[in-house]
């Protein structure tokens, strides 16, 4: 009798839609605004769970503020006169699309204290901010940002995830405590100037995806914003990564973008996956990570948000 393997049956599905977005120049927060609904529109077309947008996503508003502000000052002024509108667009597109949104990053005042954030939009909820932990010297020397110290991350109906912006994917540790809070897909909205930049990101992501045996998914900028400082140039390749076991590519992609063009890139991801693969795979890293003696802690808050998808009808 000739052997059947059983029917494959996607038992917790996500299906995230990254986008890998072209800066251009623009003078009006309407212009934004439409540029942004025409990539959710396409997740929605996609039937996307989630879209997922790049790191300074908010930065292309710098085109509407004085040329000749200083960066630092031009980026506070954009965190001044945006942020609210920004998070009325996001809450529309998310309620109106039935999508969620983790829109990018954007400078948001803590206090007194301009930092680069991540915000989740899911339907009917409250967004949810994921400040940027780590920071490069350039965003510390020209935008003037603070780093975050807290981790957010999300329970919604298919599972946990959260997100790690750009630099902070290169830090192990982070992936490691999320992993122990049970995430099990990790969204990096991330913008890097160079091929070098690039693989550093992507190399970590594919790292992280290995090491605790979850998924990650990177959204890149591509284009430019000539004349301003540090936007001057970006490259990105964004990618859908996964563990390197039986039940995945054995490369670990799950699909990835054509280099610095824009476009967008899906994937059906499986969370149930991950915890066969975590229970009975080649290598058991995230089990094996609780028994060894690299425990690592976190001195900062840890926050879960309970953000199940309320019907928007």
């Amino acid at each position: 009798m000739r052997f059947k393997s059983p029917q494959s049956v996607m038992s917790r599905p996500v299906r995230v839609c990254s986008i890998q977005y072209a800066l251009r120049p623009l003078s009006t927060f309407d212009a934004f605004a439409e540029q942004v609904e025409r990539f959710v529109d396409v997740g929605d077309d996609y039937d996307c769970d989630i879209v997922l947008f790049p790191e300074l996503l908010g930065a292309q508003l710098l085109g509407c503020l004085d040329p000749d502000l200083e960066p630092a000052d031009a980026m506070r002024g954009v965190a001044e006169s945006f942020s609210g509108m920004f998070d009325d667009l996001m809450t529309y597109l998310a309620r109106e699309y039935d999508r969620i949104i983790v829109a990018g990053t954007f400078p948001r005042f803590r206090g007194e204290r301009l930092q680069n954030v991540s915000s989740i939009f899911v339907p009917g909820q409250e967004p949810v901010h994921q400040p940027k932990l780590h920071l490069t010297p350039a965003e510390r020397s020209t935008w003037n940002f603070a780093p975050g110290h807290s981790l957010d991350f999300v329970e919604t109906d298919f599972g946990r995830f959260a997100v790690s912006v750009c630099y902070d994917i290169q830090f192990p540790e982070i992936a490691r405590v999320l992993a122990a809070q049970g995430v099990q897909l990790l969204l990096v909205p991330c913008l890097t100037d160079d091929l070098r930049g690039h693989h550093r990101v992507t190399l970590c992501a594919q790292a992280r995806a290995v090491e605790t045996q979850i998924f990650v998914v990177t959204a890149g900028m591509v284009g430019s914003l000539p004349l301003v400082t540090d936007l001057t140039a970006q490259y990105a390749q964004s990618g859908i990564f996964t563990p390197s076991d039986y039940a995945f590519p054995p490369h670990g992609v799950a699909t990835q973008a054509a280099p610095n063009v824009e476009m967008v890139i899906v994937a059906d991801l499986d969370l149930a996956l991950l915890d066969h693969v975590r229970e009975s795979g080649s290598v058991l890293n995230h089990r094996d990570a609780d028994s060894d003696d690299l425990h690592v802690t976190f001195q900062g808050s840890i926050v879960l948000h309970q953000c199940p998808w309320l019907e928007t009808a």
